[in-house]
């Protein structure tokens, strides 16, 4: 079991884990129907949420039941991922043809919508089996039945205890540490792979302040935001370059269906300048967005937010340090005085 397993740790983090199982709860119908794309995204929004808590409060629950949960909400995790990204590729598809009038550029982009369609029709499939998985082991069900009880018990917690605490400084703090991790590869935008690492530590590093905010009040909300803006801005960056990687990709898959289907590749032709021209226009974006990026980090560092997060989060740590030896000096007063009247009395 964890150190940090307490009552007041697994009191708020039940709180917290049935506040992500009711949203991830909710949205299952709609996902399944796949009536509305933004189905699809809260539900994941609300499984990475679930994992992140249960990864921080994982010393609340036996090995078994951490390993089966994590392992279930997961699964749902990366098929709706898989989802959300196609969906989420059409709607900028359809939101940037507009933008090319020329008609020897629609045959490209028509067919790189058509292959998208099928791609999330198909993953709509590893969608409802992850569901079904997820539906089959009530894991939802049995994290609120875990919770329950803890939840019951709240009122009779005192929650702002320094274990708890010092979980919020270990969380937090090993997150901002992978987070800086990757700042020595920004200044060279040809690293693609640590970018989008670093976008994936901006999201943990959310998730984690996100879970302990009620024991800051506000002082924590000025970094949650700041770090989702990075996030969303890597976000942006990290889309671009899956665009400029699978462009080239699909193409070489247009030829070989075209060849076997036709016995020839001349009419691939028809579909490269609008291929071409969508493949330059996410490169261009990409550029903006990564000096964009640049912009933001420098003022960030600027202004040290990363040192301010850091002593916000270390000030209860010290408040802590402080009281202890506060009442390590009363208590040795104490014994000092207790002692000076015993030998007063044997005087």
């Amino acid at each position: 079991m964890s150190k940090f397993r307490s009552e007041a740790v697994c009191v708020y983090g039940a709180k917290i884990i049935n506040t992500h199982v009711l949203a991830m709860h909710a949205e299952i119908e709609g996902v399944l129907e796949a009536r509305d794309i933004e189905y699809i995204h809260r539900m994941r929004v609300a499984s990475r949420r679930l994992r992140s808590a249960l990864a921080i409060f994982e010393g609340c629950f036996s090995r078994k039941e951490f390993r089966g949960y994590s392992r279930d909400v997961r699964d749902v995790t990366r098929s709706l991922g898989a989802a959300r990204d196609l969906d989420v590729q059409l709607a900028v598809l359809e939101g940037v043809v507009p933008e090319f009038t020329d008609p020897k550029l629609a045959p490209g982009l028509r067919r790189l919508q058509l292959r998208l369609r099928q791609q999330r029709a198909e993953a709509q499939k590893g969608v409802l089996a992850a569901i079904q998985t997820l539906k089959a082991d009530d894991t939802l069900v049995n994290l609120a039945k875990w919770a329950a009880p803890f939840r019951e018990s709240s009122d009779g917690v005192y929650l702002f205890s320094p274990a708890l605490y010092e979980l919020a400084f270990s969380g937090i703090n090993a997150r901002l540490n992978e987070l800086m991790d990757h700042a020595k590869y920004i200044q060279d935008e040809r690293n693609v792979t640590e970018l989008h690492n670093m976008r994936i530590s901006a999201k943990r590093l959310r998730y984690t302040m996100e879970a302990f905010a009620d024991l800051y009040g506000a002082s924590l909300k000025p970094f949650i935001n700041q770090t989702r803006k990075f996030q969303d801005v890597l976000g942006d960056i990290h889309d671009a370059d899956v665009w400029v990687e699978m462009i080239p990709r699909f193409i070489r898959e247009e030829e070989e269906r075209i060849s076997i289907y036709f016995g020839n590749t001349r009419p691939l032709r028809r579909l490269l300048p609008g291929l071409e021209a969508f493949r330059v226009n996410r490169s261009e974006k990409r550029k903006g967005d990564y000096q964009r990026f640049l912009g933001m980090w420098g003022k960030a560092e600027e202004e040290h937010l990363w040192d301010e997060l850091l002593k916000l989060i270390n000030v209860p740590l010290n408040l802590e340090v402080a009281l202890r030896s506060l009442q390590q000096v009363e208590e040795s007063q104490t014994i000092q005085e207790e002692n000076s009247e015993d030998i007063s009395t044997e005087d």
